[in-house]
């Protein structure tokens, strides 16, 4: 079992700087957990106390039921791999494969057998003479891989492994990540600023945000019941859009009155979880995909949004719309073959059982 569990760890730095804050996580024995979030959440921190390069200011973390606390890094069973690939740059591929097996004393049979086993892997069999400089980024990064996979540890750490790499390379060495994970049923926590690598990646995502973790779930679960503003607003692309208003009426019909006067009636469905927040602040929340489509066009009597496009951004497959509701900047993701120019105004309808309404407060989601 390689399970990992976090019970209330925290990194505090000199000066009292508060890094990652009581922090609870329990990763599963064979999952890929990705933890991901903006610049100086505490991600990249809470993977470095997992693998011993950072001291843990407060709590307990344990790998497979033992406290790591004061392991040495050798010691954990670890294996992590970097943004910047961290290859020797005068060892072959081969030799940068073999150099922690030789440390460890693996006799040279097993450590022969072990590289060309991760060659084979990650189609580097012909690569193994060449030095770091005759590579590519990609393949470099599967050096990277390589070294990590030789090892055979119980726990593999991810650091932004795919930062320094161009766009279409990025999306291979994701289907690459994905395929190695399933071939090994190895635990695996991946660090990632980027959502479209959480999203695609990981079994579940841990979102961190100023040291503090805001939810976890599984992908799905957290683009369609994000638990806040923060969460709703960071996975997905383009981002959720949010108007800012009241919540009016009584026990039997609830609108949404914006702060710039626009309404928008809400189904009767949500009537029970809404009485509660009646008359008080809230944020309206709805995906670009949720507005102009066709299956908001198919629903009988649905809300909509009167808007004149300010810019068009058109993506192929679909074409985005930027427009600006009451001073709220909203983008909506229609149909690439509608006929649409800057300047038109269109009637949008909202497709009322994907939105959410969030408290004004506290920010965390009503419904």
């Amino acid at each position: 079992m390689s399970e990992v569990i976090l019970n209330d760890v925290s990194k505090i730095y000199a000066g009292g700087v508060t890094a990652v804050d009581k922090i609870n996580l329990q990763i599963k024995d064979k999952e890929f957990m990705v933890l991901v979030g903006p610049s100086g959440c505490g991600k990249s921190t809470t993977l470095r106390m997992i693998a011993g390069l950072e001291d843990i200011s407060a709590g307990i973390a344990k790998i497979a039921d033992r406290v790591i606390n004061d392991v040495p890094p050798k010691n954990r069973d670890i294996a992590m791999v970097f943004q910047n690939y961290a290859l020797y740059p005068h060892m072959s591929v081969y030799e940068n494969m073999a150099f922690g097996l030789k440390l460890h004393k693996i006799s040279k049979n097993d450590i022969d057998r072990r590289v060309r086993e991760a060659a084979e892997i990650l189609s580097m069999q012909n690569y193994l003479d060449r030095k770091p400089k005759a590579l590519s980024g990609g393949q470099r990064q599967r050096v990277a891989l390589g070294r990590a996979i030789v090892r055979k540890p119980s726990v593999f750490l991810f650091d932004e492994p795919l930062s320094n790499l161009d766009a279409k390379m990025r999306v291979q060495m994701r289907t690459e990540i994905s395929k190695l994970h399933h071939r090994l049923e190895t635990t695996m926590i991946y660090v990632t600023h980027d959502q479209t690598e959480a999203m695609t990646l990981g079994d579940r995502i841990c979102v961190m945000k100023d040291g503090l973790i805001q939810q976890v779930d599984s992908p799905l679960n957290i683009y369609e019941r994000p638990a806040n503003v923060f969460v709703a607003g960071f996975i997905g692309t383009p981002p959720m859009n949010f108007i800012r208003g009241r919540l009016c009426g009584h026990k039997e019909s609830f609108h949404f009155i914006s702060d710039n006067g626009i309404d928008i009636p809400l189904p009767e469905s949500w009537n029970v979880k809404l009485s509660s927040h009646a008359e008080k602040a809230a944020v309206f929340g709805i995906r670009p995909e949720d507005i102009g489509s066709e299956h908001a066009e198919s629903v009988p009597d649905a809300p909509s949004l009167n808007c004149q496009i300010e810019v068009i951004e058109p993506m192929g497959s679909e074409t985005y719309i930027y427009f600006n509701l009451g001073g709220s900047a909203c983008i909506a993701k229609v149909d690439a073959h509608r006929r649409i120019k800057v300047g038109d105004s269109l009637k949008l309808p909202l497709l009322m059982s994907k939105a959410h309404l969030f408290d004004a407060e506290t920010e965390k989601i009503i419904l």
